[in-house]
């Protein structure tokens, strides 16, 4: 097969671009490709003809595949694949009937149908790379998430939880970072504890590529049940993950994905695990990214060189 054209429309939405990255990564590796990306955030769609849509995508080739993620985007990737003829993947649930995609990929935890054309995923796909070797034991991190409609938070809940994991692990110095959900106050509250093997950092202090760099340097990492993207994140880094727990304010989408998480063994409950104790590697390795690059190629009848 030639060079293929793959056209990404993208929300701009953090989380989104990260799936989208991590796909078109994988692809990148694999096959010879061409990716042109439009950032409907900040530049809109325009429902145009063929040539107007070339324009918006600066290319001047047709796409073979047309690949989205975020309701906002839905429709224009529909749009392009009836004027262009190119196929449409979308990642996760549409808002659109299945049969209008040529392939989705959907999380486990949003029921998807057992179709050839559908990929069911533990979790969203990310653009974390697994790495097992040079990871350094003494290291340790935490990820806290925050306010949210899925699980009840309470900063002393979290708190205390912290707390216990330096004091049973004092060998480990352990880096705790928040979120833009996290109570502002938290973090402070953490670092007034003086306990010698935590250190802190603000998430406006971190940088890109900070979260990456640190999952796959560290031994271990904690993160809220309430923060499901870097739930799966700190999983497929390979780093051993367990899960600062929180009580269920109803059954949700998030709540059960994060059941599924400690039903596979992907992750430590904190109740269940002993804190004193390394915490255990997943079940098996995770890295959704890759396995849905493969099952896309072979849609597509392309052959992985």
């Amino acid at each position: 097969m030639a060079v293929m054209q793959v056209w990404v429309i993208t929300d701009g939405r953090l989380g989104h671009l990260n799936q989208l990255k991590g796909l078109v990564a994988r692809l990148q590796d694999k096959v010879e490709l061409n990716v042109s990306w439009l950032n409907i955030a900040e530049q809109g769609f325009a429902y145009t003809g063929r040539a107007g849509l070339k324009a918006q995508f600066a290319s001047e080739q047709w796409p073979d595949w047309i690949v989205c993620a975020g309701s906002r985007t839905h429709l224009p990737a529909l749009w392009l694949k009836w004027l262009t003829g190119g196929r449409a993947l979308v990642l996760m649930r549409p808002n659109w009937p299945l049969w209008l995609f040529d392939a989705v990929c959907m999380p486990r935890h949003d029921s998807p149908p057992a179709r050839k054309n559908v990929l069911a995923t533990q979790g969203v796909i990310n653009h974390i790379v697994p790495v097992s070797e040079g990871r350094d034991p003494a290291r340790g991190l935490i990820l806290l998430g925050g306010i949210n409609k899925h699980f009840a938070w309470d900063n002393d809940t979290i708190l205390a939880q912290v707390q216990q994991i330096a004091a049973a692990a004092p060998e480990v110095v352990w880096l705790v970072s928040d979120s833009p959900r996290t109570p502002a106050d938290l973090l402070d509250r953490i670092a007034a504890l003086g306990v010698e093997n935590i250190e802190t950092i603000a998430y406006q202090k971190t940088g890109a590529g900070w979260l990456q760099a640190n999952l796959t340097a560290v031994g271990q990492a904690w993160v809220s049940c309430d923060s499901v993207s870097m739930v799966y994140e700190s999983i497929s880094s390979g780093a051993h993950t367990g899960l600062l727990m929180l009580p269920s304010l109803r059954e949700s989408r998030v709540t059960k994905s994060m059941a599924q998480v400690l039903d596979a063994g992907l992750a430590s409950g904190f109740a269940a695990t002993n804190l004193s104790a390394y915490l255990p590697a997943a079940a098996y390795s995770l890295w959704e990214a890759d396995r849905a690059a493969d099952w896309l190629l072979e849609l597509a009848g392309v052959e992985i060189s």
